[in-house]
């Protein structure tokens, strides 16, 4: 049969999803991943293929690379004119900052070169919740194989040829179960459009209201562990509320660091009440951070310059280039700046280096010569220096005696 008007129908679906979606025709599809230019960026255009996978018909494919993105691949049946469809890439949530710095130490690449990565990384769609993508996928993999056991999801890494088959009977719904779900996630969208206003204005007596009607409906019942379930939200939630707060003026600088406390605080929930108090919690600490270091506080040009400051720390930030770069003279903007943050610019370039090393000792493996250079240090036993001045430690002995504290609460 020829369902040509159902994959076109799918193809519009996928577009106003913003996916990215490609018929692949003539070559093996592990020859044709449309990575946005990835690997061209990287150097890496011939290091990757799946050869040693062979795909078959009949099965929808989840893709995991390497590079933390993930594609959905079908072989099409005859007569379409493709062989088959790869949609992705996409996300299923945002890389921190120190992710995107890890990646680029593996891959033996400096840490100057995260600004381009992180332009990349954007331009990547995020779907938090894939299951409305599923829904589709599902509904058309019916459509060409039939309905029971007539065809099976299989998952791929990069890292790793082993696949996991799924019961293709359990991974699909009845219509009445789909209706359900989308009334479901219609009240659970509502709430987070609320909550999310809620943050980007900083309204803590209003999020103190709404938690108290947090229904465990809004945890997708994903797998049989109810603590899981909440677990999962919370992430999701996590990420919702970082890009409130954005809204709401908050600097990224600051949101990292909360965002990233706060995703490994969800690791360590062990019941249904500790998900409710650190989900309030959350919500609470969003709300503040909105409050307490909105940019809206300052004038444009002090404004410019802190966001340029916490964005870049690897960029020259004296006071000469950075006055030059706001198109302001220097003697202007030394004066405005300490006036309204209480800090010289040198003085307030050095806390935010300071602090992003500090984060990053704390929260991962890099390198203390990654962590200077994205400090905006070259020299690494410069760059010690200056963090003992500022700490009272060596980077090295800063980043042992946190993690004896972490091992020590364990």
């Amino acid at each position: 049969m020829n369902y040509t008007a159902e994959l076109e129908y799918l193809m519009k679906v996928l577009k106003k999803m913003r996916l990215p979606a490609v018929l692949v025709t003539g070559e093996k599809l592990d020859e044709q991943v449309p990575d946005l230019g990835l690997r061209h960026f990287l150097g890496l255009e011939e290091g990757y293929r799946y050869e040693d996978l062979s795909l078959e018909e009949n099965t929808v494919y989840k893709i995991n690379d390497e590079f933390m993105c993930r594609y959905i691949g079908v072989l099409l049946p005859q007569p379409f004119s493709a062989d088959a469809l790869l949609m992705g890439p996409y996300m299923s949530y945002e890389p921190t900052e120190e992710q995107l710095l890890e990646e680029l130490e593996r891959l033996g690449l400096s840490a100057t070169r995260l600004p381009q990565l992180k332009q990349y990384y954007s331009a990547v769609p995020v779907l938090l919740d894939e299951s409305p993508l599923m829904i589709l996928v599902n509904a058309f993999a019916e459509t060409l194989w039939g309905t029971g056991n007539a065809y099976k999801i299989v998952e791929l890494s990069r890292d790793s040829t082993a696949s996991a088959a799924l019961d293709a009977v359990g991974a699909k719904e009845s219509r009445e179960d789909v209706l359900m779900q989308m009334k479901v996630m219609e009240r659970r969208y509502a709430y987070e459009n609320e909550m999310m206003e809620t943050v980007a204005k900083g309204l803590t007596h209003r999020a103190k209201m709404m938690m108290s009607n947090v229904s465990l409906t809004m945890f997708e019942q994903r797998t049989a562990d109810p603590v899981r379930n909440m677990k999962n939200y919370i992430i999701i939630c996590n990420t919702l509320l970082r890009k409130a707060a954005q809204q709401g003026g908050v600097h990224p600088f600051h949101l990292d660091r909360i965002s990233s406390a706060f995703a490994a605080r969800i690791e360590l929930i062990h019941n249904l009440e500790e998900g409710r108090e650190l989900m309030g919690e959350m919500m609470l600490s969003y709300c503040r951070l909105v409050r307490q270091h909105a940019l809206r506080n300052y004038s444009p040009p002090v404004q410019k310059a802190v966001t340029y400051i916490e964005a870049e720390p690897a960029a020259d930030l004296h006071l000469q280039h950075l006055a030059r770069t706001l198109n302001v003279s220097a003697g202007y903007l030394s004066t405005l700046f300490h006036k309204e943050t209480g800090k010289t610019v040198t003085e307030y370039v050095t806390d935010v280096r300071m602090d992003t090393a500090a984060n990053l000792l704390r929260h991962t493996q890099l390198q203390v010569q990654t962590v200077a250079q994205h400090c905006g240090v070259g020299d690494v036993n410069y760059f010690s220096k200056m963090f003992k001045r500022h700490f009272g430690l060596t980077p090295r002995q800063f980043r042992q005696e946190h993690l004896a504290q972490r091992m020590g609460k364990k």
